[in-house]
């Protein structure tokens, strides 16, 4: 009985020593990830796995088999990298009325391309900068803007009262190398409230004009996105223009 109780004892210490052989605990410095967001991933990735993990706010620690802790120290690394950088991008949107009578006001030179374009595609005679502006927002991301501007001559309109515009996009792309990047614009809106007179008692309705679209932009280009209806007479229309470029 004795020889039996000692082969016992031997047979336990034996099998504690290959078990403490086989447990390791692991301290792990998180160096460029967010240990928060990585400390959720690997706990989610360790069920049943028998490894349990902890943080100290600084560091994960891993408990358990040795070469489950190391086949998940090297998820870790995988996942400790540094997050990406979004790019900017910076939009810069022209709102053009076109007449058909010629225009005294001068057009800014960098639409001149711009300007050969539309004069070759309609016979407006007339084309004069309502409003520009500059939107900026992160790849992947959506923008918008919106503003007054002054009620447009012969609409008699009582002062005071202005034209509304909001310009927004869903989301904002940008893909390719540099010297060939496409920024691509998803759900593209202009929307403009335009008051009419109604009554001699200066009473003022408003107009609903817009346009929506998906629009792909080469970098540096300037392009015509479309145009809708008259909004200082039957014979003009209100053209909308857009350039992108990725910033830093």
């Amino acid at each position: 009985m004795k020889k039996l109780y000692s082969l016992i004892l031997m047979a336990v210490f034996c099998a504690g020593s290959i078990l403490a052989d086989e447990w390791a605990t692991k301290v792990i410095t998180i160096k460029h990830g967010n240990l928060t967001q990585i400390f959720r991933t690997i706990t989610n990735l360790l069920a049943g796995s028998g490894v349990l993990a902890s943080t100290d706010g600084e560091h994960l620690i891993l408990r358990g088999n040795k070469d489950t802790v190391a086949g998940f120290e090297e998820v870790i690394k995988q996942l400790d990298v540094p997050p990406v950088v979004k790019k900017n991008i910076e939009s810069t949107v022209y709102m053009i009325v076109a007449s058909a009578q010629a225009g005294s006001t001068p057009m800014p030179a960098e639409l001149d391309p711009v300007l050969k374009q539309l004069k070759s595609v309609f016979p407006y005679k007339g084309y004069r900068v309502l409003d520009s502006f500059v939107i900026r927002s992160r790849d992947g991301e959506q923008g918008d803007t919106s503003g007054f501007v002054p009620p447009l001559p012969g609409t008699n309109v009582p002062a005071g009262n202005k034209m509304i515009y909001t310009v927004r996009y869903h989301r904002v792309t940008a893909d390719g190398p540099d010297g060939g990047r496409v920024v691509r614009f998803d759900q593209l809106k202009l929307g403009m409230k335009v008051p009419t007179s109604v009554d001699a008692k200066g009473s003022v309705s408003y107009a609903d004009l817009g346009i929506s679209t998906d629009v792909d932009v080469p970098e540096g280009k300037k392009v015509v996105v479309g145009k809708t209806s008259a909004v200082e007479g039957s014979d003009g229309a209100l053209i909308l223009v857009i350039s992108a470029k990725v910033v830093d």
